[in-house]
């Protein structure tokens, strides 16, 4: 997170399709990079570089070739050691590019930093960085395509500008936005410059014919000079005395300049510095090969974690204040007050089940069923007592029957046949209102309880068979506030 210069909160919420743009890391002649954020389900979030192209050059027909070729031939590009190409997309405002965010900085602002200081950085770091980088050179020189022939893939912009030292202790190289590969769609014109002079191979800047990866070898044979020097190598006030330098002028002994370094050390990167190409180091993977044996002896190579351990000295302050200005930020741009969460929100969950009550499957009653079976205690005592003074009026009748007049021809009650048990009515306590709740049709737990419960013949089985049953495996319920249970 290191120099980025993040955008006002108060500015609106600027999006890039799904990505929000959180702040601009850098910017060049051909794209702008962004800081995004890619929100997700439960808090989730991911912090991606977005490479986007300058709104100027989405109608040059050669720029936006080259960055789709950029996004083509790096996503091919699979090594822990180069940055991933994580997505390619076109929106309203113009082409972009998705890549591995890494926390760290260039290799270019660290050695300005040692410069600084008036120091370089420790030969140990030094080579771990560059060996790093080395290989994931090699790995995108050794690219094919999908049969598997090679693309013969040439980066063409080796430099401390595109090498990324993360906290990590890793580095990886990036931005292939100037590689050329034989089978690449878009041809790049003969006699034209793409890349940093002061890196260039010689017949790189001569912009003649084809250049391969040993190319790649010479400007990274200049990056580790001027790393291990603390000096540059090539530059000069313009570009053509900077020109002049790379194809004429003498290369200076790295031995004389470090005079600390190994003889061996300085012997391989003499090599990889040969104008000839024919006498460079034939690959990537050779040079980092010839550096680890040449450094074994005396000047020593440091593993990952003294890297970081030395990229936490050099950026460690910068980078904790850009982790608090981004969080503030973060904060600033949320919401103050979130929307609530709805209640029951829908998930493979069925609806019949997220319709339960609380409490009924815990064996527990809830306030609901109380009143339920209070509603149907009050109807159930009056028809008690209605039944109770019919029985009274019956019996009366049935005493007198010999003192009372002539029945009427409309008497009901003598023609049902009597039935003295069940006239009785039951004392109120009798009530079992922890049973009878269940017994109207809206006081079911569900539909699915009661088609369980089977045809109603009498009412005692229905009392019984409805009951609600707890579930198995320790009485766990389904909570409907949580949709993932």
């Amino acid at each position: 997170m290191v120099a980025t210069k993040l955008f006002e909160p108060g500015a609106g919420r600027m999006r890039v399709d799904r990505y929000e743009l959180v702040g601009e890391i850098a910017s060049g002649g051909m794209a702008t990079v962004y800081l995004a954020r890619l929100g997700g389900v439960g808090g989730f979030q991911r912090f991606v570089a977005m490479k986007r192209l300058h709104p100027h050059l989405q109608n040059e027909k050669e720029f936006v070739e080259m960055f789709l070729d950029e996004a083509r031939l790096s996503a091919g590009i699979h090594h822990p050691n180069v940055v991933s190409i994580l997505e390619v997309g076109a929106s309203p405002v113009g082409y972009y590019l998705v890549m591995e965010y890494v926390e760290g900085d260039t290799l270019a602002r660290i050695l300005a930093r040692a410069a600084g200081k008036g120091d370089r950085i420790p030969t140990p770091i030094a080579l771990r960085i560059v060996i790093d980088s080395l290989q994931g050179l090699n790995a995108a020189h050794e690219l094919k395509d999908d049969k598997g022939v090679s693309v013969e893939l040439v980066h063409r912009d080796v430099s401390p500008q595109n090498i990324l030292v993360g906290i990590d202790g890793v580095s990886r190289i990036t931005d292939f936005g100037v590689a050329r590969a034989t089978s690449r769609l878009s041809s790049t014109r003969v006699g034209q410059l793409k890349g940093k002079l002061a890196y260039m191979a010689p017949e790189q800047a001569q912009g003649e014919g084809i250049i391969d990866r040993r190319a790649d070898v010479f400007s990274a044979g200049v990056l580790l000079w001027e790393t291990l020097a603390g000096k540059r190598l090539f530059k000069a006030e313009t570009e053509v005395a900077t020109l002049q330098r790379v194809m004429n002028e003498p290369i200076p002994d790295l031995a004389r300049v470090a005079p600390h370094l190994s003889s061996e050390l300085c012997a391989v990167v003499n090599q990889a510095l040969e104008r000839d190409p024919n006498l460079r180091f034939a690959t990537a993977g050779q040079f980092a090969d010839a550096l680890e044996s040449a450094a074994v002896t005396r000047d020593g190579i440091a593993p990952p974690r003294d890297v970081a351990a030395f990229v936490k000295q050099m950026l460690g302050e910068e980078i904790e204040q850009q982790r608090d200005a981004v969080r503030a930020w973060l904060a600033k741009s949320e919401p103050t007050h979130p929307p609530p969460l709805p209640l029951v929100t829908p998930s493979s969950v069925s609806v019949g089940a997220m319709s339960i009550p609380d409490g009924v499957q815990h064996g527990t009653r809830a306030s609901g069923v109380d009143r339920a079976g209070r509603r149907l205690a009050v109807p159930l005592a009056a028809l008690g007592a209605a039944i109770a003074a019919l029985a009274a009026v019956v019996v009366l009748w049935l005493g007198h029957r010999d003192h009372a007049p002539a029945p009427l021809p409309t008497i009901v009650v003598a023609a049902r046949p009597p039935e003295p048990a069940p006239l009785p009515a039951p004392p109120p306590a009798a009530v079992d209102t922890e049973v009878l709740p269940v017994t109207t049709p809206d006081a079911l737990p569900s539909a699915t309880a009661a088609e369980s419960a089977g045809p109603p013949t009498r009412p005692p089985p229905i009392l019984r068979q409805a009951r609600p049953q707890k579930k198995k495996g320790g009485g766990e319920d389904l909570n409907v506030r949580n949709p993932y249970r």
